[in-house]
């Protein structure tokens, strides 16, 4: 039985119950920084084709598709080249940026000796 690798931007792991009593935890953690401070733009998960047809079923799996934070392939990939064809950039609990946080608060108070 072959794996089908799910690709995730979701910057929360994330455990889907399936249809059969058990679950499938997606690594979340993207766009979220480590205890290195690297912060990875996509996570990757091996899971089963029978897990996989379970995961289909399941309908917070369905909207987390269709939004575009997940996706799935056959072909095990780099999980951040695959996320930044393929997926949306990043959810609403990502950590913000200076971008985001410049978009979110334009005009907002400055802050002095910082890039922005």
């Amino acid at each position: 039985m072959s794996r089908i690798y799910i690709y995730s931007t979701l910057s929360n792991d994330q455990r889907y119950q399936l249809k059969n009593g058990t679950s499938v935890l997606v690594t979340g953690k993207a766009n979220v920084a480590n205890k290195q401070l690297v912060t990875p733009k996509g996570m990757v998960t091996a899971v089963s084709e029978d897990e996989f047809n379970l995961l289909q079923e399941n309908i917070v799996f369905k909207a987390h598709s269709k939004n575009g934070f997940v996706s799935a392939s056959h072909d095990k990939q780099d999980a951040e080249d695959f996320a930044a064809r393929n997926l949306e950039a990043a959810d609403k609990s990502a950590q913000d940026t200076p971008a985001t946080a410049r978009r979110r608060n334009n005009g907002g108070a400055r802050v002095h000796g910082t890039e922005a």
